[in-house]
This record gives structure tokens, C-alpha cells and sequence, in this order.
């Protein structure tokens, strides 16, 4: 038996109400992902089940993968409850991208920001590559909304890619308070609507590394309804960071649109530093999208166990240089406790993702 499987089917059974056939073909993968790190289903299906046939295995979880109807909305629902910080939340919102040969897989992905790292609670695959639009940034943010109510949420953080018209009138409408990074030449102005300029222009009064607030409130170029806030900062490497934001503290916004590069790190963990997310031979978004929900639960579920095992057993050693010899997610491979016990409820909501100080990024890495 896979570690930490049986706790995983107790507590997915409790919390999504599936059955016994589909909670097992939830919680084995997430069993298997961690040993394996690959999202390659034939090499998942080797550790899955050993003393079943391999081929076996292997076309269950494919007709998991084509036929099973998840219940995201649930699973975000739980998936928040592995979150280790309480509201209100800073949700970063992001889209990555890769190719199985000449086909794209294009995801978005929403996550919670915490401690130098994002913890996924709502995704879509998109059936296109290349970028994403305003119609495609407004489902996902439905979903995270039946997830986390609007008050919960501290900012919204995302880059340039998320500053269509549509999209920034939802956020208004939805009272969803946002830090959101704008290209150097949108047109910004008062709210009077009498002139605008490429903001740009105002950013170019900055000094190196300093930055600075536009009095009053200023529109965006076709979001003439929506009134922000326009932060302007001059980069070491010589671009222009360009902050718009609503209902938050316009002080604040640089803080907290520096945790936007929490989700980079949550995609370095799922691809390349962690579970191989490129690995996978779906390119169907539906498909993939399931995927997506197996590797959030295995995720998020990996922390909890790494905290658990660093109470039982105490922790990582570290190395000359500081870092953990192992992190804590490495340590999902040991042996399971007796029984399930509190093993979600102390999920040590506080706790950092690993021991040693801000490494937090370092998944799957010793």
C-alpha cells in the first residue's frame, strides 16, 4: 500500500462524498505521483498497484481520465482547507504553457499566495495556445469565486496578460480588490476623461529603483468606468513596473504584487522541480483539467503529510550550505501513521512549506 493512501480515501470520502471505486482512483495517484514525479500515466501505474498487472492499472486510470465527472467546486472547497493561512487571501491568478509535439497545452491557473508559494484552488485548460483572453479570464474567475466569496480576498495579483477592458469591469463589478501589472504604453488619465497619456510617460519621472503614486484617481484606456490607482516604478534592468489597483491600500500594492511570483513557483513544482507535469502524453483539455485537479490535491495533500512526518520523526537535517537535506515533500515517501487521527485539522497552518529559512521555493529539491 501506498503511503498515506488510506488516510487520503478516508478524508476525500468525508469531504467529496465519492465512491469507494473513485476515491481509490483519486488517492492512488496521489500516492504514486510523489514517488514517481512524472505525470506519465504508464510509469504512474507501475507503483500504483503492484501486485495488479500493469496494463490493468493503466487503462483504469485512463478511463478515469476520459470518463469520470469531477466535482471541482468541492474539491476547490477542500482543497482551500489545505491552504496554511486563513482570509484574507492574496489570489494570484496565471496562465503556462507547453507542447506533446506539435499540440499545445495551455492552462490558467488560480492560486492562493502564501509564504513564497501558491496553492492551487480553481484552473481551466484552455483548447488553444498562445494567449489568453478576457472571456477565458472571466471563467476562471467565476470559479474561484464559488471558492473564495470576494470578501475574503485581499488583491487579485496578476501580469499584463490580465488587463483586458471586460475583465477589470467584472473585477469592479464583483468588488474583487486587484493589483494588476499594466504594458508601458497603456493610456491612463483622470477619471474627467479630458487627456490621457501612455503611462509611460509618467513613469520616466522616476528614479532608478524608486517609485511612486500618481495623485488621485486615474482610468485605463478602455476601462473608463473602473477608477484606480497607478503605481509607477523605474527596474534596476530598465523597464518600467506599472501597477494598477482597486480597493486596496495604494502603499501596499508593490508588496503584494511582488507574491505574484508565487504562482512561478507553483508551476515549477508541478513541471520541471517536481511532478513533470510535461510528461503527460493528454492534450484534451478536459483531460487535462482533471489532471490538474489530481496534481493540486497531491499537492497540497504532500505538505500535510511532509508536517506530519516532521512531527513524528522531527526535522530535515540541514546541510553545510543551510538548506534541508531533504523538504518536507520529499518526506511524503515514508512509512504512514496508525490512523488518520487529526492528520488534516493540525495541518500546522503555519507552518513553513520546509525547514531552513525562505525555502519555501524548493520543492522536491535536497
Amino acid at each position: 500500500m501506498l503511503p498515506y493512501v488510506k488516510q487520503l480515501e478516508s478524508v476525500l470520502s468525508e469531504k467529496l462524498g465519492w465512491n469507494r471505486a473513485r476515491l481509490k482512483l483519486m488517492a492512488r495517484p496521489t500516492g504514486a505521483l510523489p514517488i514517481q514525479t512524472t505525470t506519465n500515466l504508464a510509469q504512474l501505474a507501475q507503483v500504483m498497484k503492484p501486485q495488479v498487472e500493469t496494463n490493468s492499472t493503466y487503462r483504469r486510470l485512463q478511463r478515469f481520465f476520459a470518463g469520470f465527472a469531477f466535482g471541482y467546486e468541492a474539491l476547490g472547497q477542500f482543497l482551500l482547507e489545505l491552504v496554511p493561512t486563513d482570509p484574507p487571501y492574496v489570489v494570484v491568478i496565471d496562465r503556462t504553457e507547453w507542447h506533446f509535439g506539435q499540440t499545445a497545452v495551455n492552462v490558467l491557473t488560480v492560486g492562493i499566495a502564501y509564504n513564497g508559494i501558491a496553492f492551487p484552488v480553481a484552473w481551466t485548460a484552455l483548447s488553444h495556445g498562445g494567449g489568453s483572453g478576457a472571456d477565458e479570464h472571466i471563467e476562471v474567475l467565476e470559479r474561484i469565486l464559488r471558492v473564495v466569496k470576494p470578501d475574503q480576498i485581499r488583491a487579485l495579483v496578476a501580469d499584463r496578460e490580465f488587463t483586458g477592458s471586460d475583465f477589470l469591469e467584472v473585477l469592479k463589478e464583483r468588488k474583487v480588490p486587484f493589483v494588476i501589472r499594466l504594458k508601458s504604453d497603456r493610456r491612463v488619465g483622470p477619471a474627467s476623461g479630458e487627456w490621457s497619456l501612455p503611462v509611460r510617460m509618467f513613469a520616466r519621472t522616476c528614479g532608478l529603483q524608486q517609485s511612486s503614486l500618481l495623485g488621485g484617481q486615474q482610468v485605463v484606456g478602455g476601462a473608463e468606468s473602473v477608477g484606480v490607482r497607478i503605481g509607477l516604478k523605474r527596474l534596476e534592468d530598465g523597464p518600467f513596473l506599472v501597477l494598477a489597483s482597486r480597493g486596496v491600500d495604494p502603499d501596499s500594492m508593490f508588496e503584494l504584487y511582488r507574491q505574484r511570483w508565487d504562482i512561478e513557483t507553483l508551476f515549477g513544482a508541478l513541471k520541471s522541480r517536481g511532478f513533470d507535469l510535461e510528461a503527460t502524453h493528454l492534450t484534451e483539455p478536459d483531460r487535462i483539467r482533471k489532471l490538474l485537479g489530481v496534481l493540486a490535491l497531491t499537492y497540497s495533500w504532500t505538505r500535510i503529510v511532509g508536517l506530519d512526518r516532521k512531527r513524528r520523526e522531527g526535522p530535515p537535517r540541514e546541510c553545510a550550505n543551510g538548506y534541508p537535506e531533504k523538504s518536507l515533500f520529499l518526506l511524503r515517501t515514508g512509512p504512514a501513521p496508525r490512523t488518520v487521527g487529526q492528520l488534516v485539522q493540525d495541518a500546522g497552518r503555519t507552518e513553513p512549506m520546509c525547514s531552513g529559512a525562505d525555502r519555501s521555493a524548493l520543492i522536491f529539491v535536497v
